[in-house]
């Protein structure tokens, strides 16, 4: 038994999808320039009207030239007319869609086990892999009291101490801002492959530190190599 990652995307997707992130309805812009899930009355186009300043001189000249600019007010979507792609506006609202663990995640995912660099998890390098998902979705439903597929920022230190990484603030900071959307949130995919990259990078480390003193020593080439696939 061999397998890669697109295998494991939908192995996740099957078995985790009520653990991913909900949709989100966002409406209009508030004064702290994050989205309002609510409209007021009459306030259907607002989101519309900025996405039309926004991509309107890239889309000129395009097939989603018309899609942007239809004055339909019911329905209005980027990116093709199949409802799962892309950004949907209804009636001035805008849908943050989920599609799943990312091919991404599901790469990263594959490349923290594969010792051979065969693109491929053999039985038990994929049953060690299910248990670190495990572990780490059981830490983020303790964060995830409501069941949205998602927690906040300020709680990721808590949550990679129970996992057993404690990081500085500095390195938190960093995590924050390349695993968390623009309102703060880190959804149950996007802490995967936080907590992924981060024991990845470990056992990198760790394998050049036999001196036990946090000292590795690799050459440019080595680096790139160990890193890259990750």
């Amino acid at each position: 038994m061999e397998v890669d990652w697109m295998e494991l995307k939908r192995i996740l997707d099957h078995s985790m999808r009520d653990d991913l992130p909900k949709p989100i309805v966002y409406n209009r812009f508030s004064n702290n320039n994050a989205f309002e899930t609510q409209a007021g009355p009459g306030e259907d186009g607002g989101a519309c009207g900025l996405l039309s300043l926004i991509c309107g001189p890239f889309l000129k000249g395009t097939p989603f030239e018309e899609t942007l600019g239809s004055n339909d007010p019911s329905s209005k979507r980027l990116m093709g007319d199949n409802p799962s792609d892309g950004v949907a506006i209804t009636s001035g609202a805008i849908v943050d869609e989920t599609h799943g663990f990312s091919k991404d995640v599901c790469r990263s995912m594959v490349a923290m086990l594969d010792a051979d660099k065969s693109g491929k998890l053999g039985f038990e390098e994929f049953e060690t892999l299910l248990s670190d998902i495990a572990k780490w979705k059981a830490i983020f439903k303790v964060y995830d009291v409501e069941n949205t597929g998602r927690v906040s920022g300020f709680q990721l230190r808590e949550a990679l101490n129970s996992a057993g990484y404690h990081l500085n603030n500095r390195v938190l900071n960093v995590l924050g801002h390349r695993y968390g959307s623009r309102d703060g949130q880190i959804a149950f995919d996007d802490f995967i492959m936080c907590a992924v990259k981060i024991k990845t990078y470990i056992e990198i480390f760790k394998e050049r530190d036999t001196e036990k003193n946090e000292t590795a020593t690799f050459t440019l080439e080595e680096w790139i190599e160990r890193t890259i696939y990750s």
